[in-house]
C-alpha cells in the first residue's frame, strides 16, 4: 500500500494535498489552452478550408474516375468463348 492509502499516517493530509496539486495543474493547463485557442472567426475560417481541401480531392477523385473510365471503353478486347 501507498503512505496515503495507509490508516493513521496521516493518509488523508497527502491525499488532500495531491488533489490540490493536481487541481493546480489542471488550472495550470486551462489557462494554457484558452491562451492558445484561436478565436472563432478563425475557427470558422479554418473548418471552411477543410471542407474547400475535401472538395478539392473530390475532384481530383472524380477526374481520375473518368479517365479510367475513358480508357477502359477504348481498350477493350473480345474474346469468343464456346
Amino acid at each position: 500500500m501507498m503512505e496515503a492509502e495507509q490508516p493513521g499516517t496521516g493518509g488523508a493530509r497527502a491525499s488532500t494535498a495531491g488533489d490540490e496539486f493536481r487541481s493546480r495543474v489542471q488550472e495550470g493547463f486551462e489557462c494554457l489552452f484558452d491562451a492558445f485557442r484561436p478565436p472563432d472567426a478563425a475557427c470558422k475560417h479554418f473548418r471552411e478550408a477543410r471542407i474547400e481541401v475535401l472538395r478539392g480531392i473530390r475532384e481530383i477523385i472524380d477526374h481520375r474516375i473518368q479517365r479510367l473510365s475513358r480508357q477502359n471503353q477504348s481498350g477493350g478486347t473480345k474474346i469468343v468463348v464456346e
